[in-house]
């Protein structure tokens, strides 16, 4: 390996780290975050050619790189879950119209990257049809009472895994599309609060059946949208950039108060030109 793919697997793993963090922001969605960051359609393709298993004695040889890839991705976004699960949240809890307008920020400033995938296409009506079909479906899932899925009552331990299997293969379609926010999908699920502690504590009774139903949500949800975004490019990044547009739409905690009126601004400036020097210095976008 050599010094520029090194460099490269780093900056991938510091990708995994603020795509692992945002995971844990209530209404924001890892999947958008990936596409402000421009690593959205890599990891699509390399999860899809590592799903596609084949007997071919190349089939290892030829999937080397999306290994690694995804190994560095995977590392960066683990260690962000763990690392800033806890301060993240006492963050967002104290200063929340602030950090909100910062992650609204985030947003905007990636936009760019998933709207430029449609700039070959003639933009029509339809177009703004599908960008407001994808808005509309973040808007959808954002007004589901919280705890919607949840239920009361003794369970048995076999019964809980059961649960955290199917919580898992849900919040996997939250992990993959972006603008539809994990955290809100735990939150639906009512288990948001103990995942966060379980993530912090490490406690993997808890995290491991959780995490074997994310995987088998990932394998059937992957090959679907890969073909989906092969064949049907325009409809899918208008869509896609309506999750986007969404997203901000659902971060947005209202009109600032006090203070919040001075720092608000600066942080919403701060995100979105951060996000576009990463786009900048990206070695993917050379």
């Amino acid at each position: 390996m050599n010094f520029t793919s090194m460099m490269n697997y780093i900056y991938t793993s510091i990708k995994g780290f603020i795509i692992g963090a945002s995971m844990l922001v209530p209404g924001f969605s890892g999947g958008t975050m990936a596409m402000i960051l421009g690593i959205y359609d890599k990891l699509i393709s390399s999860l899809s050619s590592i799903l596609s298993f084949s007997k071919n004695e190349n089939y290892f040889i030829k999937n080397k790189i999306n290994f690694f890839f995804l190994i560095f991705f995977c590392i960066g976004s683990v260690l962000g879950m763990v690392i800033v699960s806890k301060p993240l949240s006492s963050i967002i809890e104290k200063y929340y119209t602030v950090s909100s307008f910062f992650f609204m920020g985030a947003a905007l400033g990636g936009f760019n990257t998933v709207y430029n995938k449609t700039k070959s296409y003639k933009f029509d009506f339809l177009s703004i049809i599908y960008i407001l079909l994808g808005a509309g479906i973040v808007y959808l899932i954002s007004i589901i009472p919280e705890g919607f899925f949840s239920s009361s009552g003794n369970r048995s331990e076999m019964f809980m895994y059961f649960i955290l299997i199917i919580a898992g293969l849900i919040v996997a379609i939250a992990m993959i599309l972006p603008g539809i926010s994990v955290s809100y999908m735990f939150l639906l699920l009512g288990i948001y609060k103990e995942t966060i502690d379980a993530v912090h504590n490490l406690y993997f009774p808890y995290l491991i059946p959780l995490a074997a139903g994310s995987v088998l949500g990932v394998v059937l949800t992957t090959k679907i949208l890969e073909y989906w975004m092969e064949h049907y490019v325009k409809s899918s990044y208008l869509i896609i950039s309506g999750f986007v547009l969404g997203s901000i739409i659902q971060v947005f905690p209202g009109l600032p108060k006090g203070i919040e009126w001075a720092l608000c601004p600066i942080m919403f400036l701060a995100a979105y030109f951060l996000i576009r020097l990463l786009q900048r210095f990206d070695p993917d976008n050379r």
